[in-house]
This record gives structure tokens, sequence and C-alpha cells, in this order.
């Protein structure tokens, strides 16, 4: 069986209210995901939430690299999560944490 390539994307989560915690947010991004593209995107594309610093909004999400635009459009199209009003800046896409972590902004 061939392995899928991932992909990481760095993220900032602008946010105007109570902080939103790493669970909220990757429900809320599963969510969109199921919304626009169905469940078999979701299930393709490996979505996970590696890493989320609630305080300052930093965080690293992982895919397979052919959901990855999709991925991206449902997390940039969230607007509110659980009444708190976010805004999602992807910063940097790379094939590996280690290269995320080495230009770190």
């Amino acid at each position: 069986m061939k392995s899928r390539r991932k992909r990481y994307v760095r993220f900032r989560l602008h946010m105007d209210g109570p902080p939103v915690s790493d669970k909220q947010l990757a429900s809320a991004v599963r969510m969109s995901l199921l919304s626009i593209y169905g469940e078999v995107e979701v299930a393709d594309s490996r979505f996970f939430l590696n890493e989320y610093d609630e305080s300052g909004g930093l965080g690293i999400l992982q895919c397979n690299a052919a959901s990855l635009d999709n991925l991206m459009t449902s997390a940039v199209l969230l607007s509110s999560i659980d009444g708190t009003r976010v805004s999602f800046e992807p910063k940097r896409t790379s094939g590996t944490i280690r290269a995320l972590k080495k230009r770190a902004t």
C-alpha cells in the first residue's frame, strides 16, 4: 500500500472574543469541510490539528497533499466558532513539520 504525501500548514487564528480551544477549532474546520465538500472529502483529507496555542492563535494543520486546497478553503471560510468571531490566516505550507518550525513566523 502506497502512503499518501502529507502537507502541514502553519496558521494564525485571529479571534474577537473568548479564546477558541483546539477541540472547537478542529470541529469547526471539519464541519466546514463536511458542509462544502462532503463526507468522502473529510475522510480522504486525513485532517488533523497537529499543534495549537489558544492564547496566541498559532497552530499547525496536517492533511494529505491532494486535499490541501479544499482544507484551506474550508478553514478560510470560517467566520465564527462558538460565538467568537474568527479569521483564519494561513502563513506557510510545507511537507515537514521540521521545515515549518525552522522558519517560524
